[in-house]
């Protein structure tokens, strides 16, 4: 593992990129006292405890509210600030489960799946952003901080779309369809030259449907009485799927695309973590970052999704280490000095090296 291997795991080098980092043991008088003298300065508090912790450490909501009244709260928890179920912990896989996406994530008629992606945490992460840009739109008219309660759990239901109207509206319980969709047909994955190479295809008007018989040199299909409209498509999908994948299977998985994609037909080919690192597309569009970290060394870090016309993009800073900032940022805002930082290190109320004991 070597020195300093907080410092080095994936998560945090992944994650943490164009961040300062301090540390302070908010069990302590000092440590709160700090705390809330950072409160004071600045604009925005995101924090990702259950729903309990921050009041418990006597650090809630009206305690900051009362330092600076100005001061933004994004409270990112498990089941949201209120409710019987407020103090429950969770991960994104249990999520997955509560929040009922699990139910409609399998194979066709088979049990429910996670997706292995962990969706509620990058989902809330983007939600997250928004609320607190409200928020400071707020206060920008007010004058006034607030609190922004968000539930992960009720991010995550949000993903369930048509299911739950469908449920509203007709009683329909949606259940698990693997790659098939209840609009689409076809609509899956196709097996391609090569080891574990596939594209997606999905078509959704008859447009997209006579793109795809051109496409793969059978227009006769879309006479064929089988596959003549959506419905009987969807009665008939398996043999559709069989004639499709005999052509997709003699092909590279980007050509494919390209092809469908120049005949109007959604395609993608399926990429795996070293095609997407080196996609043509995403290289064109500046998206990777180089960046070079202290302790781990050269890699490739993805920048922000959105490109602003009249700035570009900064190279990404490394993630820090551990209380990296400590003197910086507490020398700088609350303006302590040198010995009085190290007198804090010496109690353990900041420091570089996690207590093993926490």
């Amino acid at each position: 593992m070597g020195e300093r291997p907080w410092n080095r795991t994936a998560h945090h080098i992944h994650r943490n990129i164009n961040k300062q980092d301090i540390t302070l043991d908010l069990a302590d008088a000092r440590g709160k006292e700090l705390f809330l003298e950072l409160v004071k300065l600045c604009d925005v508090l995101v924090e990702n405890y259950r729903a309990s912790v921050m009041d418990r450490l006597g650090l809630g909501y009206e305690v900051l509210s009362e330092a600076n009244p100005k001061i933004i709260y994004v409270k990112i928890s498990s089941q949201g600030a209120t409710g019987p179920e407020q103090n429950y912990g969770s991960l994104g896989s249990t999520l997955e489960q509560t929040a009922g996406l699990a139910s409609i994530t399998g194979y066709e008629n088979g049990p429910p799946l996670m997706t292995n992606e962990t969706y509620p945490d990058p989902v809330v992460g983007f939600l997250s952003f928004g609320g607190l840009m409200t928020a400071l739109r707020r206060r920008r008219k007010t004058g006034k901080g607030c609190l922004v309660d968000l539930s992960q759990r009720e991010s995550t239901a949000m993903l369930l779309g048509e299911a739950v109207l469908d449920y509203s509206a007709n009683g329909t319980v949606a259940g698990t369809i693997g790659n098939k969709h209840r609009d689409m047909v076809p609509h899956g994955v196709y097996q391609c030259l090569g080891d574990d190479m596939w594209t997606a295809i999905s078509v959704g008007s008859e447009d997209e449907w006579l793109g795809l018989c051109q496409a793969i040199g059978q227009p006769g299909l879309s006479f064929d009485p089988r596959f003549e409209n959506r419905e009987t498509r969807r009665e008939n999908q398996d043999g559709l799927d069989e004639i499709i994948t005999s052509w997709t299977r003699e092909r590279d998985h980007y050509q494919i695309m390209h092809l469908l994609q120049a005949h109007g037909v959604p395609a993608g080919a399926v990429l795996n973590g070293s095609e997407t690192i080196k996609d043509p597309h995403l290289a064109a569009r500046g998206f990777w970052d180089t960046v070079d970290h202290p302790e781990v060394g050269v890699y490739k870090q993805t920048s922000t999704p959105w490109v602003l016309s009249k700035s570009s993009r900064l190279t990404a800073t490394p993630a820090p280490g551990l209380g990296e900032h400590n003197y910086q940022v507490l020398g700088g805002l609350p303006g302590l000095s040198t010995s009085e930082i190290d007198d804090l290190v010496e109690r353990g109320v900041t420091g570089e090296i996690p207590d093993p004991s926490a």
